[in-house]
């Protein structure tokens, strides 16, 4: 008995076991896509993964102003001490209570922002906020210390 139980049956002739080599195939390619938008995201600040790309820094309010719509009103941020880039986004948020109105502000830039950034337009900037209802009597307090911030006038006084 040196062969085969079954004539014509080589040892190459059993049933193969583990996946297909197809799905092997598919893996690699969907982790290698997976690896090329992480590092977009991360170097570059581009595409679903962009915000790795990107760094946040809080910014302070120090005042607010009433618009022409009652449901809008801009915050006075100052700016960072290394200025702003053209590319870097202001941002606020206005988490609405019923008797106040808690904001929030903050800058995001690229991580590798290679512009020399510079202030631009002095040391503080308007910034606009909708908000859901009008304000109101509302107080319109700064999150991060809970100080309700002055109201300004639309002339700047």
């Amino acid at each position: 008995m040196s062969g085969p139980l079954i004539p014509g049956l080589t040892e190459f002739d059993r049933p193969r076991r583990g996946w297909p080599s197809w799905l092997t195939w598919l893996v690699f390619a969907l982790a290698a896509l997976l690896a090329v938008i992480v590092l977009a995201g991360f170097a570059g600040g581009v595409g679903p993964l962009g915000l790795l790309g990107r760094s946040t820094t809080a910014l302070e309010s120090v005042s607010y102003r009433l618009t022409g719509d009652p449901s809008v009103i801009q915050l006075a941020v100052t700016l960072p001490a290394s200025g702003l880039c053209r590319d870097d986004r202001i941002d606020a948020v206005a988490f609405e209570r019923s008797n106040r109105v808690e904001v929030e502000t903050s800058v995001t830039r690229p991580r590798r922002s290679t512009c020399p950034a510079a202030a631009i337009g002095g040391d503080v900037r308007w910034v606009d906020v909708t908000l859901a209802n009008p304000l109101d009597a509302r107080t319109v307090i700064r999150l991060p210390d809970r100080e309700p911030l002055p109201r300004e006038q639309a002339d700047g006084t």
